[in-house]
């Protein structure tokens, strides 16, 4: 028997946009369904830091102090030019 349910929104990817989306239609009474084709999550790195306009939507979320506990911290890093004369 199938089984047909009924929601607002219907988000594909629980990454970091679709999970921002269900956060902020959640804190709004929006209903969605949130799916997602891995099984597992990704591991590894999408990006290198917290760019100051996601901050700016993860402290209105309420999630930034959660987010930053839990990201590691990016080495220092000593950039170097190399030239040659022509």
């Amino acid at each position: 028997m199938t089984r047909y349910t009924t929601t607002d929104v219907l988000i594909c990817g629980a990454g970091v946009t679709g999970l921002t989306l269900a956060i902020e239609l959640a804190r709004h009474g929006v209903s969605f369904r949130l799916i997602e084709k891995r099984t597992t999550p990704f591991i590894g790195s999408r990006g290198k830091g917290i760019q100051p306009r996601t901050q700016e939507i993860f402290e209105d979320l309420g999630i930034l102090n959660k987010v930053v506990a839990a990201a590691g911290s990016i080495p220092d890093y000593e950039p170097t030019v190399t030239t040659e004369a022509m």
